[in-house]
């Protein structure tokens, strides 16, 4: 368990560091800026806002805002992990499969299915070979994978009784992780008028990543409705952008700076030693244990986590 203090986020740059949760955003009517209102009650001004709240998850990667039920959180989980022998895993994506290789890493002889809705891991943004891949990677692991097939809601967990899937395949299971897909965290922008959000709750951006008819508004990362995977790699293009056309705004002038859809490019460890990865350049490159393990698989991106929030990468 770890945890990264934002001490040295600033810099020498004069900026405050406030902790809280926000629950929705007030305009000022017919001018620029507004105000931030936490949970709390407390309000915040602003000039210019820039919202990245990532994605909403549930179950194990759903972690609660404060230190002490974080712990608790994770101390809970790694019991339940401990104390399972058939453990389902409900979704295929990213998360679904790094769950089942930092399972197997741990206790490699316990039972670790995943039952994934399509045809092949991940979705039809990467190539065929790369999914199927994936797969062969995670069944030279001992994991087993149920395709074209989904666990509907979350059904109550019985070591004795199988759960069973739509299509009425009976899974041992006593322990069910949920991994399915995340939505946006955008419930702050509810109150918004006009709402900037899309049907499936992202928040519609103009290419300067100014948010629909709130141009004091910017957003960026998973919450926004633009055509590419939502992962961690995509957020340095998105600030650098905003960065740019916030400094414009401020000056008055027209914000330029445009963010164009990136190529496709994504690290899946496979446990600590091992794992797949896709860069969609030239004609599409994968490579595999070796590479995901000195770009990811070891430390899990916690390096270069700490170095983008100042701190010695090494711990």
């Amino acid at each position: 368990m770890m945890f990264m203090p934002y001490d040295t986020v600033f810099d020498k740059f004069p900026g405050e560091l406030k902790i809280g949760s926000v629950s929705s955003i007030d305009e000022n009517k017919g001018l620029r800026g507004g105000r931030v209102i936490l949970k709390t009650g407390e309000q915040v001004t602003y000039d210019v806002l820039a919202v990245a709240t990532g994605s909403a998850w549930q179950g194990l990667v759903s972690f609660p805002d404060e230190e002490s039920r974080y712990k608790e959180h994770i101390e809970l989980w790694r019991n339940k992990f401990e104390k399972a022998q058939n453990i389902v895993i409900v979704g295929g994506g990213a998360v679904g499969i790094e769950a089942a290789g930092e399972i197997k890493d741990v206790y490699p002889n316990k039972s670790v299915t995943i039952v994934q809705g399509a045809k092949y891991l991940m979705t039809d943004i990467y190539p065929r070979k790369f999914r199927v891949d994936l797969e062969r990677r995670l069944r030279l692991r001992g994991v087993d994978i149920i395709f074209d097939d989904v666990i509907e809601g979350q059904p109550r967990v019985d070591p004795d009784v199988p759960i069973k899937t739509r299509m009425g395949t009976p899974v041992k299971c006593d322990l069910l992780v949920l991994a399915r897909g995340a939505g946006p965290n955008t419930s702050m922008f509810k109150f918004l008028l006009p709402t900037p959000l899309s049907d499936h709750d992202y928040v519609q951006v103009e290419p300067t990543l100014q948010v629909r008819g709130h141009p004091s508004i910017f957003a960026a990362g998973d919450i926004i409705d633009l055509p590419e995977a939502k992962q961690f790699a995509k957020t340095a293009g998105h600030a650098t952008v905003i960065v740019q056309n916030i400094v414009s705004y401020l000056k008055d002038e027209q914000p330029k700076e445009e963010c164009k859809p990136g190529k496709e490019i994504i690290v899946i460890s496979n446990g600590r030693n091992g794992g797949a990865a896709y860069l969609g350049i030239l004609w599409g490159l994968r490579f595999g244990d070796l590479f995901t393990k000195s770009i990811k698989s070891r430390d899990l991106l916690v390096g270069i986590v700490r170095k983008n929030l100042g701190l010695p990468a090494h711990f």
